[in-house]
């Protein structure tokens, strides 16, 4: 808006040399009545805004003496129009229009399941590869505060031997350390796989491997039962749960089932499962039955290795 104060002046100054630029300098000023470059800019812009928006109601007389004088008098001064600024302000304004349609066809498309193939690209190139689940043998249990029990935990992408593996030796390890259910990240390894059996013994019961399970539904009902964790050894304490579940999830070859899910199985699922989300089960008791836990709490803090503790 700088650009135009030299013009203003030029004009302000042609109107005191010489009468006879008197209805050039109207017609002048009428022709820049629209323009953005002298609205709101100085006391002396608006005194010249507002003499060109009356000058309708004397444009008979003013177009009258025009014409007579307009082979006499010298050309008329530029206009107050900064033709540059304009263009870049129409260039600006194309511009974002374009990129308003642009995004807008985006949004559309996207909607319609019709991505352009760039963007397609984009998403291609910014998504994790599927990469197998890694971990080491032979597992160990994974003691409180280790900071694996509160880590995000990845959902299963690749379903293969490694996985199969996985799924025998933490039903071994679970065994060997008198457990009826496991979950993935309390033996280190991180993502969303459980195991579990009721009996809690080989050869008995059922042994269930759930692989990025959900929960879709809970019961109304709940009860509470005295609960421990392997990665809370000896420590034992009554947790209020839901007494049945519904969930969804899929085997070690990847095929999606549901199942319902009540009783004494439904509440080691759902411990198992607040592990896949870093929920701990002394998170789920009462204040008061913290309390009474909290002494062997401070043991387990204080037995760890200072380089592991993140809890």
């Amino acid at each position: 808006m700088r650009a135009c104060t030299s013009n203003l002046a030029f004009v302000c100054a042609a109107r005191r040399a010489s009468t006879s630029y008197a209805s050039t300098t109207t017609s002048a000023s009428t022709s820049s009545r629209t323009s953005p470059s002298c609205r709101g800019r100085s006391k002396t812009s608006v005194r010249t805004v507002a003499f060109s928006s009356s000058s309708s109601s004397s444009s008979s007389s003013t177009t009258s003496s025009s014409s007579s004088s307009s082979s006499s008098s010298p050309a008329a001064p530029p206009p107050l129009v900064n033709n540059k600024t304009n263009q870049n302000i129409n260039n600006n304004n194309n511009n974002n229009n374009s990129n308003i349609r642009r995004s807008s066809k985006v949004v559309a498309n996207a909607r319609k399941g019709m991505l352009f193939n760039s963007e397609m690209d984009d998403i291609r190139r910014d998504a994790k590869p599927a990469e197998p689940v890694k971990f080491t043998l032979p597992l160990s249990i994974k003691l409180y505060p280790s900071k694996c029990l509160r880590a995000e935990n990845e959902p299963v992408t690749v379903f293969d031997d490694n996985l199969k593996e996985l799924s025998k030796e933490m039903f071994k390890i679970m065994y060997e350390t008198v457990g009826c259910g496991l979950a993935a990240p309390q033996v280190g390894v991180n993502y969303r796989l459980m195991v579990y059996n009721e009996a809690g013994a080989p050869g008995e019961g059922k042994e269930v491997v759930l692989v990025n399970p959900k929960i879709s539904k809970f019961s109304k009902q709940k009860d509470f039962f005295e609960e421990g964790c392997l990665s809370f050894p000896k420590i034992y304490a009554e947790v209020e749960r839901p007494m049945g579940v519904k969930i969804e999830a899929q085997d070690v070859e990847g095929n999606k089932f549901k199942m319902t899910l009540e009783g004494f199985e439904a509440r080691v699922f759902q411990h198992e499962y607040d592990h896949l989300d870093g929920v701990l089960f002394h998170d789920r008791m009462s204040s008061s039955v913290v309390g009474d836990i909290r002494s062997d709490l401070d043991k387990l803090i204080e037995d760890f290795s200072d380089d592991e503790k993140a809890i």
